[in-house]
């Protein structure tokens, strides 16, 4: 029997199908060769290997847990896809084999990131491309709910941030091109996109924002008074009138950041 899915998994399943539109038009600048390897490392789900391989190209997902790679399998019968288990600081690949490196949405979940973008070098041939996606925590999801509680959700949520070390990955952006450079990648750019709704939420992103809100309950609940516990668990339930997707006001934003680094 598979391990479980992580807790993020339906979150994260929830953003893609909430925003496909939007990592379509994002992966459509990714400089994809009509002839070329690519891989998708903690590639989850396998949400963005499909999208990958949509330009005809073989794609291999690369995950270290199992039941993320037979729910990949399960999503993806494209007979240029392929899935393995590896480990991103020991990848399963020769040398100088893979055109392009793609990583979404990955970067906290790897530990040692500088060794992981060392095996990423590793595997790129002469020439080929570290394509990431990265949002910054503060920046992933901005929505329309009063300062003040966000602000202390916020306060809440630094308790547990821990060091540098352990937070890089969470605001990867800020620390990318310094990671990237000292991995051994001389050129990095990076572009933002800013992805963006306003009135009443449709489903998909509704179900996204009840499960990012309450998750933020949950991780924060120690650190927050009551009072804020009762105002954030309104916004997160769909049978109060104070349901955040439902309000005529609301709005959703999100600052996307793609880096290509040669």
């Amino acid at each position: 029997m598979h391990e479980p899915l992580p807790p993020y998994a339906a979150r994260l399943s929830a953003l893609h199908k909430a925003l496909d539109a939007d990592f379509r038009r994002i992966i459509a600048h990714v400089p994809i060769a009509s002839r070329g390897r690519i891989i998708d490392v903690g590639c989850g789900d396998g949400y963005f290997t499909g999208l990958l391989a949509e330009s005809g190209v073989s794609v291999t997902g690369v995950d270290n847990l199992e039941s993320y790679l037979a729910t990949a399998t399960s999503h993806n019968r494209q007979s240029n896809v392929q899935f393995t288990r590896g480990d991103a600081r020991q990848l399963p690949f020769d040398d100088e084999s893979v055109d392009i490196v793609w990583s979404g949405h990955s970067m906290q979940s790897y530990p040692d990131l500088l060794k992981c973008l060392g095996e990423f070098r590793r595997v790129l041939k002469p020439g080929g491309t570290l394509a990431v996606l990265e949002t910054d925590n503060v920046h992933s999801v901005m929505l329309s709910w009063p300062p003040d509680l966000e602000l202390a959700v916020r306060q809440a949520e630094h308790h547990e941030i821990g060091d540098e070390d352990s937070y890089m990955g969470t605001y990867f952006p800020r620390f990318a091109h310094r990671l990237m450079e000292a991995a051994g990648f001389e050129q990095v750019d990076a572009h933002y996109v800013f992805i963006h709704r306003f009135g009443p939420a449709e489903k998909p992103l509704a179900e996204f924002v009840r499960l990012y809100l309450n998750n933020l309950l949950e991780s924060t609940r120690d650190h927050l008074s009551d009072g804020m516990k009762a105002r954030l668990a309104l916004l997160c339930d769909p049978t109060s009138d104070k349901y955040l997707p439902n309000q005529k006001d609301f709005s959703f934003g999100s600052l996307q950041v793609r880096m290509l680094a040669k």
